[in-house]
């Protein structure tokens, strides 16, 4: 799964990034598929389940690893100020609105 969206997200960073970077952008994929399991399995999860969330919000997956490389540099910032330039960044939790906890019986 984490290759399918790796060729996805280089394809949508275009010249932004290239095979060196490849290890990196695996660690944000990784990074947002863990959290989408979190969200998803609030109690923790298997490795089946791992991957039914990945494939299910693959597109979570891909937007949270363009977000994650996007914010690269300004970690812990939720906006910017520079000669004139305003940016204001969405927050990481709005990217995992659509994911839907699932509940476990005891």
């Amino acid at each position: 799964m984490e290759a399918a969206i790796l060729a996805d997200v280089r394809t949508y960073l275009g010249d932004e990034v290239d095979e060196a970077d490849d290890p990196i952008l695996l660690i944000l994929i990784s990074r947002a598929i863990r959290k989408v399991c979190s969200k998803r399995y609030p109690w923790g999860y298997t490795d089946a389940e791992k991957v039914a969330a990945a494939s299910k919000y693959r597109d979570v997956v891909f937007d949270a690893a363009v977000y994650y490389w996007a914010k690269q540099g300004s970690e812990g910032q939720s906006s910017h100020s520079e000669n004139g330039i305003s940016r204001g960044y969405q927050s990481e939790d709005d990217l995992y609105f659509d994911v839907v906890p699932m509940a476990k019986t005891l």
